[in-house]
């Protein structure tokens, strides 16, 4: 991967850790050495004539350095029906059309990552990955230790449901002292008969366990049955469950030991709405988006309906946003910064007249609120937020289920974006940092996205959704 020149040509490496010769801004920065863990998937696939020819790599940010942890492929080649130059023209990535990398998940102060690999759920170019080579995985987070802990999970990390939909069901999650993970799989329920569930795994043995016996809700080819395990403690597992067709859900808590499900404490909204209770601890808001009734001002087929972002402490809940449209998005709450971060295409402090999709932030009890990206995308931005093709409006990742995606002492927060706003990123999707006051913007990756030769050849180059983050400790 060729990385990006900022200040001169420098690697990832120098890009970090000589920010400050750089010049941020006056925001601060991540040192080389601080900055973190960060993993992440490229997909690089070439179509010919209707074949593809596909090669993906897990990379590893830490300590200064980037190493690929696996490379997978070539995978083919394989009848592609287009998807590499389609997922490349709307900036996206293949999965879970196709490709191998599954789950990622990054052990709590980043000192390793577990990853899964398999190609058996994939929509084309299926079963061309060696049955050999899938399995979950830990490697050391400077590329080394790499060992095979199992098989994959039986239940897809993510489920597209056409035209263009997809439900993802988790990355992995680990408890707070790294040693175990959380994920869905298959195993029996009460009556014998098999249904999804949720398990741990132990990374040192990679002993099994499963946790739960929940009968099956939803039926073959519809929205997943268990949505994204994670661990709230050492010994609480939450979840959402399916309840009921086509979109009722139920949010639930987990003893790993007594094995006891709880419905997670709920708090009203007025017209009886109700906001779940994830987390609260200490000086700790919950943000949450919340469909509320009418007609966005932005809607877009099938999505009409408003959202906005509230916040919850456990006994109160404030409303937070006000804009109207269908494209809004609680992404985090900082501990550092006391503030909770969203993303939105609205306008609301007259720095985005164009209606991009935007980053901010607002203080829950002031309600102060700050515009922290000022990314431009020509074009007619209906619902910008929800990205895509050009000229739809560019959008920004975060990784969904991760504990954090901000580095605690300098505030500098990681994105995934498909915007361009240094002039690097026209055609593709790449990382991204930033300091909480909109100051020190870095790309650090350079996926070159979509290109075309004069003979047609299509190349797409790709940073997969399903990059995940963990700060140092």
């Amino acid at each position: 991967m060729k990385l990006t020149p900022i200040c001169g040509r420098l690697t990832l490496v120098g890009l970090l850790s000589t920010l400050a010769a750089c010049g941020d801004g006056g925001g601060g920065g991540s040192s080389a050495s601080d900055a973190g863990t960060i993993a992440y998937v490229e997909t690089f696939c070439r179509e010919v004539a209707g074949a593809a020819t596909m090669r993906q790599e897990l990379r590893i940010y830490h300590g200064g350095e980037t190493v690929t942890a696996m490379s997978v492929g070539p995978l083919g080649p394989f009848t592609s029906y287009g998807v590499c130059g389609r997922m490349a023209r709307e900036r996206a990535g293949v999965r879970p059309m196709a490709g191998a990398f599954q789950r990622l998940g990054v052990i709590p102060g980043g000192s390793g990552v577990v990853f899964e690999v398999t190609d058996e759920y994939s929509n084309v170019g299926r079963d061309l990955l060696p049955v050999s080579q899938r399995g979950m995985y830990y490697v050391r987070a400077n590329g080394r230790g790499l060992r095979r802990l199992g098989p994959v999970s039986r239940v897809p990390s993510a489920v597209f449901i056409p035209p263009d939909y997809t439900w993802q069901t988790g990355q992995f999650n680990f408890d707070p002292s790294g040693r175990r993970f959380t994920y869905p799989d298959l195993g029996p329920d009460d009556a014998g008969a098999e249904a999804p569930q949720v398990f741990v795994q132990r990374i040192a043995t990679g002993e099994r366990r499963q946790l739960t016996r929940l009968p099956r809700v939803a039926e073959s080819g519809g929205p997943p049955d268990i949505i994204a395990p994670r661990f709230l403690d050492a010994r609480t597992i939450l979840f959402k469950r399916f309840a009921s067709l086509p979109d009722r859900i139920h949010t639930l808590t987990l003893d790993t030991e007594a094995l006891q499900l709880s419905d997670v404490r709920t708090v009203a909204l007025p017209g009886g709405r109700l906001i779940p209770i994830f987390q609260i601890v200490g000086e700790w808001w919950e943000p949450t988006s919340v469909t509320l009734p009418g007609e966005a001002v932005n809607s877009r087929p099938p999505f009409t309906s408003i959202v906005e972002v509230f916040v919850t402490d456990g006994a109160n809940v404030l409303q937070l946003t006000d804009f109207g449209r269908v494209d809004t998005s609680a992404e985090f709450f900082s501990p550092r910064d006391q503030r909770v971060y969203f993303t939105a295409s609205a306008d609301p402090l007259g720095g985005n007249p164009s209606h991009d999709c935007q980053i901010f932030s607002i203080d829950p009890l002031t309600r102060e609120m700050r515009q922290v990206t000022f990314f431009h995308e020509d074009g007619d931005h209906v619902a910008a937020c929800f990205g895509g093709r050009q000229p739809n409006g560019c959008t920004h990742i975060f990784p969904p289920g991760a504990p954090s995606v901000q580095e605690p002492v300098t505030g500098t927060i990681y994105l995934a974006s498909q915007c361009d706003p240094l002039g690097l990123n026209p055609n593709g999707r790449n990382l991204f940092a930033i300091q909480p006051d909109g100051t020190g913007l870095r790309q650090l990756t350079s996926a070159r996205g979509f290109s075309q030769g004069a003979d047609r050849t299509v190349d797409a180059d790709m940073i997969e959704s399903h990059w995940t983050y963990a700060p140092p400790r």
